[in-house]
This record gives structure tokens, sequence and C-alpha cells, in this order.
């Protein structure tokens, strides 16, 4: 039997095509593409991602995204249920959500890369002794995400101010960011729940990202507001309240200045 919390697809394109093989949706689970060679685009919560040549993406669970074109193109795309990335791995991936990219991906490396969705195939089409064949796959899953995240984790420590330290804690306030912007909106509450200064977090985290702490904050919360606007019917009341805004005509104005077009506006423009 197949594993359902397991699909991998392969991806050939040969000429320059503008592609959308899926309208723009967001999943539960999971995706990385690894694509061997070519140039493609893809829309990832409404910011375009141009991936160049041999390289890694990691799509999180809800965010929305869609592709835009593909030239030259091999890739392979692994759908992963969440329950298959262990929590050290996915700390890594969720940190990367701020400053979201595709990363090249050295020839050893995308050896290994091949190695392993090859037998992830494989392995996730096979039915005797079922048990042991769904322990092949959280192991090779999680050898699949472990070099990923080492990806991820690589090119995070090369940009920005040095140190373990400034490293851990741009991480550590990303996540916290992605799972807490509704609730806490200030720096200080922030700084608060990493045990330092506010000046010291929007220091640290301002050499590493180019931006400050505040900028990280309003940009995931405009992030999960254009998900809504696209993907819900819900009223603009209703979405600024679901944000954590008491009065909807300020995340109004919050929006439209951020965005050069009011939050209405953006809907109908996404959805043509």
């Amino acid at each position: 039997m197949t594993d359902k919390r397991l699909s991998i697809t392969k991806f050939r394109n040969v000429g320059k095509t503008k592609i959308k093989v899926k309208a723009a949706h967001r999943d539960d689970h999971f995706v990385f593409i690894f694509q061997e060679k070519g140039n493609s685009r893809i829309l990832v919560d409404f910011k375009e991602i141009a991936i160049k040549g041999c390289s890694v993406l990691c799509i999180l669970p809800g965010q929305v995204h869609y592709g835009i074109s593909a030239h030259d193109t091999l890739s392979w795309f692994i759908a992963m249920d969440t329950s298959l990335v262990s929590t050290t791995f996915r700390s890594v991936l969720e940190g990367s959500v701020l400053n979201q990219e595709a990363i090249s991906v050295l020839a050893k490396e995308a050896d290994e890369f091949k190695k392993c969705i090859s037998l992830l195939s494989t392995m996730s089409k096979r039915s005797e002794e079922e048990n042991f064949i769904r322990q092949i796959i959280d192991s090779q899953s999680n050898a699949f995400i472990g070099m990923l995240a080492l990806i991820y984790s690589r090119r995070e420590q090369a940009t920005g101010e040095p140190g373990a330290r400034a490293v851990i804690i741009t991480r550590e306030f990303k996540k916290l960011v992605v799972n807490n912007f509704k609730n806490r909106k200030s720096p200080a509450a922030y700084a608060g729940a990493l045990n330092i200064s506010a000046p010291y977090l929007n220091e640290v985290v301002k050499r590493r990202t180019g931006f400050s702490v505040s900028y990280w904050i309003q940009q995931e919360m405009l992030t999960e507001a254009k998900r809504m606007l696209y993907y819900t019917d819900n009223s603009i009341k209703e979405i600024a309240y679901a944000l954590g805004f008491k009065d909807h005509t300020y995340f109004s104005r919050l929006f439209s200045k951020a965005e050069g077009l009011p939050p209405l506006s953006f809907r109908l423009e996404y959805r043509k």
C-alpha cells in the first residue's frame, strides 16, 4: 500500500513555458522542491522566488503557492506529512520563512539528494512487510530533511553577524513570530520570551537580516492577512479580529500603507 504520508513527483520541462500546474493553494504538509537543473519561478506567500540551477526550496504548511514558469527544468516535488519532520529540523526550516529563498546545492549534495529521493520513492510504493517499510520511510525521510536542514543552517550561519548565539537568537525569534504574531505585537514581548533586552534583540535581528524586529512582526501579520483575504470569504472586520486587531479600521490603514492598496482591493486583484 502506498504510504499516504509521502508523495514524490518528478517534473521535466523542455524549453521555456509559463506554467500554472495548480491554482494558488495552501497545504497542511511540507513541500520540498529539489531542482536538478534549469530555471523556474514560483510564487510563495505572494512573493516571487527564482529557482536557478541545482537548488532546493522548502514550502511550509499553510503557505500559499503556485508555479509561474519553468525553463529546461528537471525537478522533484516531495510532499511530506508533518509527522515525518522532527522538531529539531522543523525549527531550522521554519526559521527560514521570513527571508525565504531557494538555496544552491553543490554537486556532491545533489548526488546525495538524488539517491535519497530515489529510495524514498521506491519504498513509498511497496506494501510487503508494511511495518518495516514504514520504519525505512521514517528513517530515510529523516535523512532527507536532515540534509536539507543542514544546507539551510549553513546558509543561515554564512549570512549576517557571525557567532552561534546570534544565529540561535534570530532563529528562535523567527519561530516565535510565526507562532505568536497574533497576540504578541511588540518587540519587548519577544525579547522577554527570549530572556534578553529589546534593544539587543533588535540589534541582532537587524544585523543578521537587515530589518528590525518590528518589521518582521508586521511582515508575518501581513502575510497571514493576505492568505486569509485570498483563501476565505471572511469580512475585513473578521480578518482583523482573527489577527489580533481590536480596531479593524486601523488594520485596514496599516495594510493599505504597507501593500499600496486596501485589503478588499488586494482580494479582488489576486482572485482574478
